[in-house]
């Protein structure tokens, strides 16, 4: 921990400034990307809310859920993947991205490239994972799921 007081006495304020400033800068780099959801238990069609946090804030980052063991290895049209969305909260990547955020998947978060609809998910388990660029680079996750009948009771 750097002490201020006694910096400031021997480093010009401009510098100190730089110093200090540059500390903050190198920890928020470190921290590591999370992601999670604001409850563990679904019901069918319920919207489920992901949070992600500590992403590079690349516009095409996004956030996927996959059937439950599955990875991201699958590729483009991989049936695993039910349900994604960038971390815009849309399917279009846009201009900006977001390094920490909320994105609620809902019925049009499902992914149209699978032959049989995935919304309102199936009762079961799940994973949720946080995608860096388009890719299929996992920065966080998985984040687990369940999806019951009776998960509004």
């Amino acid at each position: 921990m750097i002490n201020s007081r006694a910096l400031a006495r021997v480093v010009p304020s401009s510098l100190l400034t730089l110093i200090l400033v540059g500390c903050a800068t190198v920890q928020h780099r470190d921290a590591v990307p999370t992601v999670s959801v604001d409850k563990s238990t679904y019901a069918p069609g319920e919207d489920i809310v992901v949070t992600f946090s500590n992403g590079p804030g690349n516009s095409d980052d996004w956030i996927a859920v996959y059937a439950d063991g599955k990875t991201t290895e699958g590729g483009d049209n991989d049936p695993n993947l039910k349900c994604w969305y960038y971390t815009n909260g849309t399917h279009d990547a846009g201009k900006d991205g977001a390094s920490d955020g909320s994105v609620v998947l809902d019925s049009a978060s499902e992914n149209s490239e699978n032959v049989e609809a995935d919304w309102p998910l199936a009762e079961g388990d799940y994973d949720i994972y946080f995608i860096c660029c388009e890719g299929y680079d996992v920065l966080a996750g998985p984040a687990h799921l369940t999806i019951a009948s009776d998960a509004g009771d």
